[in-house]
């Protein structure tokens, strides 16, 4: 069974379909989903620069898995973590710079 199993219609004009059409793309949510979001008082914000947060969180992922496996290889025994620390402290500085941009 749908948990969300209530239909609520509205009317509105043109010009206000078209607002809240454009706003909902605007945050990145379906219709619905906007709708709610506003109606309940819920915040809605958009994070802009997060697809460049998530690339280097998994290059660094990537980094990570790549010398557990040449470890468990035996093919590595020091490991210069350095560069992956540079890159986690990059990724996670623009992650910061995100948020406070949302706050």
């Amino acid at each position: 069974m749908r948990k969300r199993n209530k239909t609520i219609s509205i009317r509105c004009t043109d010009d206000e379909y078209s607002c809240v059409h454009r706003k909902a793309e605007q945050h990145g949510l379906k219709l619905n989903e906007f709708v709610l979001k506003a109606a309940l008082g819920k915040k809605i914000f958009v994070a802009e620069g997060l697809a460049e947060v998530v690339k280097q969180q998994k290059a660094v992922g990537n980094n990570l898995n790549q010398l557990v496996r040449l470890a468990h290889e035996s093919r590595v025994r020091v490991v210069d973590l350095k560069p992956v620390l540079e890159q986690y402290t990059s990724a996670t500085a623009l992650l910061a710079n995100a948020l406070r941009e949302v706050k």
